[in-house]
C-alpha cells in the first residue's frame, strides 16, 4: 500500500469561529443589518437574541423612524407578585366595571424605583445586567411584607411605603443610578414618597365608590415582590395605547392593517373628537402608521406596549412571576446566573448560545409574551407549525394563530412563510333543546316548545343592516360608474342593478346599498324569525337605503311582505356626529315605489329629516335621548310586536335607556357597536311592566371573510 509523501508547503490551517461564539448583534451584523438598526432590534426586544431581533427588523421595514438615532425610554419598577397582585388585578377589573377608566389602570401594579430616563440602544444590554448586580450588591432580599400605609383623597388613593422599607427600595434606586450613569445616560431615582398608586384622575363622585373597593385590599401579604425593567418606543410617550381586537385588511393606501394581538398607539384628543369612528395610529408590531375603524380596537394599559428587558425577585423563596424561572435570567440570548453550576441547570432549552431557537418558539407568540409585561391575556395562544401540529388540546379551548411574514431566511431555522392572523373558532357544541333551529323546523310541534307566559309579553326586535358595498370594496364608485352616470357591477358580491336616483352616483356616497351577501343575511335572519313563528305587528325602518333592503329581505323570510308596509323613521338613523356635511341624500319615497319597494306613504315620522338637520353637532347623550324618544313614542301609538331595522348603533341606543340603562359615553358606545356584526338582532320583552334584554328567537348569522380572487395571480412567474 502506497504511503502519503511529505508535504513541503501546507496550507495554512482556517481559524474558524464558531457562529454560537458569535454575540447576536456580531451575527446580526454578519446577516447585512446596518449597526444602528441591529442594536434597535435588540433594544425593542429586550435582548432576547437574533432570531426574534431580526423578525422585528424584517416587520418594521416599513416604519418611517427605523433609522432614526431616537433613544428608548427607561424605566423601573418593583412590582407586586402572589396574592397581593391578585388582589390588585381584582381591584383594577371592579373599579373600570364600577367607574369607568382611570390613570391608575394605564399601568401594571406598581413602586416607581427611577423615572423614565432615555438610553441609547447600545446601552440596552448594559441597563439589563445592572439590575441583577444592584440587587447582588446591595445585599439581603426581603423575607417579609413591605409595610404599605394606606392614603385616600378626593383626587389619588393607594399605598405609600412605610419609611424602613421605604429606605430599602431608595437604595436599589440609588444604587442602579450610580452604575448606569455615565455621558450619554443622564437619570434620577424616585426616591420621594414611595407609593402604590390604586386610582388617580378620577371624578370626584366616584370617590365613595372607589373608597369602598380600597378599603377591601389588603395589604398585609404584600410579601412578594420584583425589580422590573421595562422601555418604551418614545412615541408612545404621548399616546394612548388601544388593543387590537378584530383584524383589518386595508381598503385604501393611507389605512392601517390590524392584527389581532397588536396594539396601537393614538392620540387621545383624536380618539375623543373623531367623527367618523376613523383616526390616525402607529402600529406596535410593524410601527406603521395609518388610519384605522377606532371601535376594532379597545383601550388598555400602556405598559401593555412596554418592552419587559429584565426581571429580578426582592423576595426570598419566591416563584417567578414568567412562564418559567429560567426567563429571569436570560438576556442577549444566553443565561446570565453567576455560578456556572447555576449556568448548567438553568440554560433555558431553547436557547443555543443567543444564535437560533426552537422553531415551536420563533414567532410573534414568544415576542408577545416575553418582552411585554408577564401577565398578557393571550392565555389560549398556540402555533400552528410543523412542531406542534400533532399536538392535542382541548377541542373546546379557542386557539389564536399569530403568523407572520417576518421570518428570516438567513437564520438556521426553517420556518413556514405565513401572512395573516387566524382566529379559529371553539369547536361546535351539540345544540341545546331550546335553540330555535334544533328543536324541529314543522311548525305544528313549536308551540309546546315556548313559554305560554313569554307568548303573551310585547317585543321589540331590533336589527342591524346587512353587510354594505362601501365597507366591502372601499371606494367603488369612480370604478363602477361610467362618465355617463351608469352602473356596471364589478363584483359577484354587487347588486346587479341599483334604483335611479336624483343624485347619482353621488347619493351613494353616504348611502351605500348592501352587498348580495347582506341581502342573503337579512333574508336568512327572516326565516328563522318565521320558523320560530315570531309574531310581527309593526315594522319601522331607517331611511338609510342598506336598511330598507335590509328590511325587505327580512320580511321576505318571514312571508310578511304583502302584510306589512315599511314605515320610514329617520328619528332611526344613525349618529349625526359622524355626518358633518348634513343627512345624506336619502331615496325619495316616489324613487322607492319605483323600484318595487313597499313603504309606506302614509306614515307621518316621529321625527322628520329635517329635525335632523338641526342636530348636526348632537351629543352621545342627545343621540341615545333621540333613539330613546322614538321608540318611546312608537311604543305608546301601537300595540304588539314592532320590528326595527337600522344600524349597529340601534341595538343599544333604542334599548339601553329602555331596560334601565343610562346612555353611554362616546368611547362606551365606540366599544360596543364591534361587538354588534352585520344583521345583529337584539330582542326586548316587557314583563311584567318591566322591558328587559332576552335571548332573540333565532341563531346568529356567521361567516368567514372571503378575499377577492385574481386570476392573474395563477400566471405569476
Amino acid at each position: 500500500m502506497a504511503t502519503l509523501p511529505p508535504r513541503k508547503s501546507q496550507t495554512p490551517t482556517r481559524i474558524c469561529i464558531s457562529k454560537q461564539h458569535l454575540t447576536p448583534l456580531q451575527t446580526l451584523l454578519q446577516m447585512g443589518f446596518p449597526r444602528h438598526r441591529a442594536e434597535k432590534a435588540l433594544a425593542s426586544t429586550g435582548n432576547r437574541g437574533v432570531q426574534i431581533a431580526s423578525d422585528w427588523l424584517l416587520a418594521h421595514v416599513n416604519d418611517a423612524t427605523l433609522d432614526e438615532c431616537s433613544p428608548r425610554e427607561y424605566i423601573i419598577y418593583a412590582c407586586p407578585t402572589g396574592p397581593f397582585l391578585q388582589q390588585l388585578e381584582e381591584f383594577w377589573a371592579k373599579s373600570r366595571q364600577m367607574c369607568g377608566w382611570n390613570g391608575a389602570h394605564n399601568y401594571v401594579p406598581h413602586i416607581t424605583l427611577v423615572s423614565f430616563f432615555k438610553a441609547p440602544d447600545e446601552c440596552s444590554l448594559q441597563l439589563s445586567k445592572a439590575l441583577k448586580q444592584v440587587v447582588d450588591m446591595t445585599g439581603a432580599l426581603l423575607d417579609r411584607p413591605l409595610k404599605l400605609e394606606p392614603y385616600m383623597s378626593q383626587n389619588f388613593m393607594g399605598f405609600f411605603v412605610a419609611e424602613e422599607d421605604a429606605n430599602y427600595l431608595k437604595r436599589l434606586a440609588l444604587q442602579y443610578v450610580k452604575e448606569v450613569s455615565n455621558s450619554t445616560i443622564s437619570l434620577e431615582p424616585h426616591v420621594k414618597s414611595l407609593h402604590l398608586t390604586l386610582a388617580y384622575q378620577f371624578p370626584q363622585a366616584q370617590f365613595n365608590a372607589l373608597k369602598a373597593l380600597v378599603e377591601t385590599l389588603d395589604a398585609g401579604c404584600a410579601s412578594n415582590w420584583e425589580l422590573r425593567l421595562y422601555s418604551r418606543d418614545p412615541r408612545l410617550a404621548t399616546k394612548q395605547v388601544q388593543k387590537v381586537v378584530y383584524p383589518h385588511n386595508p381598503h385604501e393606501t393611507d389605512e392601517l392593517e390590524l392584527r389581532i394581538g397588536d396594539y396601537i398607539y393614538l392620540n387621545t384628543e383624536v380618539v375623543d373628537s373623531s367623527s367618523d369612528g376613523w383616526a390616525e395610529g402607529i402600529s406596535w408590531l410593524t410601527g406603521s402608521t395609518g388610519h384605522l375603524p377606532v371601535n376594532y380596537t379597545e383601550r388598555t394599559a400602556e405598559s401593555d406596549a412596554w418592552t419587559l428587558h429584565r426581571v429580578v425577585q426582592l423576595s426570598k423563596s419566591v416563584a417567578s412571576s414568567l412562564t418559567s424561572a429560567e426567563d429571569l435570567d436570560i438576556v442577549d440570548g444566553r443565561s446570565i446566573s453567576t455560578e456556572p453550576e447555576e449556568r448548567q441547570h438553568t440554560a433555558h432549552p431553547e436557547i443555543i448560545e443567543g444564535s437560533s431557537f426552537e422553531e415551536s418558539e420563533q414567532s410573534v407568540e414568544k415576542y408577545l409574551r416575553q418582552t411585554l409585561k408577564p401577565c398578557l391575556e393571550l392565555p389560549s395562544v398556540q402555533l400552528l407549525n410543523s412542531h406542534n401540529l400533532n399536538h392535542q388540546h382541548n377541542p373546546n379551548t379557542p386557539t389564536i394563530e399569530i403568523t407572520t411574514n417576518m421570518s428570516s431566511s438567513s437564520t438556521s431555522v426553517s420556518k413556514q412563510p405565513v401572512d395573516e392572523i387566524l382566529v379559529e373558532p371553539p369547536a361546535a357544541q351539540p345544540p341545546c333543546p331550546d335553540d330555535t333551529l334544533s328543536v324541529h323546523s314543522d311548525h305544528s310541534l313549536q308551540p309546546s316548545t315556548l313559554d305560554a307566559s313569554h307568548a303573551k309579553n310585547r317585543k321589540i326586535y331590533i336589527m342591524r343592516h346587512g353587510e354594505r358595498v362601501d365597507f366591502t370594496f372601499g371606494t367603488w364608485i369612480p370604478y363602477c360608474f361610467d362618465e355617463f352616470g351608469n352602473y356596471m357591477r364589478k363584483d359577484l358580491n354587487m347588486p346587479k342593478t341599483l334604483p335611479r336616483r336624483k343624485n347619482s352616483p353621488e347619493g351613494w356616497q353616504n348611502d351605500s346599498p348592501l352587498t348580495n351577501v347582506g341581502v342573503y343575511q337579512a333574508s336568512l335572519i327572516g326565516q328563522a324569525l318565521f320558523e320560530a313563528q315570531v309574531q310581527i305587528d309593526h315594522v319601522y325602518c331607517s331611511p338609510s337605503y342598506r336598511c330598507i333592503q335590509t328590511c325587505t329581505s327580512a320580511l321576505e323570510g318571514l312571508k310578511l311582505t304583502s302584510k306589512h308596509k315599511i314605515k320610514l323613521e329617520p328619528g332611526l338613523f344613525e349618529w349625526m356626529a359622524w355626518y358633518p356635511s348634513g343627512v345624506p341624500d336619502w331615496l325619495t319615497k316616489n324613487e322607492l315605489i319605483e323600484a318595487n319597494y313597499d313603504v309606506d306613504l302614509d306614515y307621518e315620522p316621529v321625527q322628520p329629516s329635517s329635525d335632523l338637520t338641526v342636530r348636526l353637532k348632537e351629543s352621545t347623550e342627545q343621540f341615545y335621548e333621540r333613539n330613546h324618544d322614538v321608540i318611546l313614542q312608537l311604543l305608546e301609538q301601537t300595540t304588539g310586536n314592532i320590528l326595527v331595522v337600522a344600524h349597529a348603533t340601534t341595538l343599544d341606543t333604542c334599548s339601553r335607556q329602555l331596560t334601565g340603562g343610562v346612555p353611554r359615553s362616546t368611547n362606551e358606545l365606540r366599544q360596543v357597536i364591534h361587538k354588534i356584526p352585520y344583521c345583529s338582532l337584539a330582542t326586548v320583552e316587557q314583563v311584567d311592566g318591566v322591558w328587559k334584554l332576552v335571548e332573540p328567537e333565532c341563531l346568529p348569522v356567521t361567516h368567514s371573510k372571503n378575499p377577492r380572487f385574481e386570476w392573474n395571480a395563477l400566471s405569476a412567474t
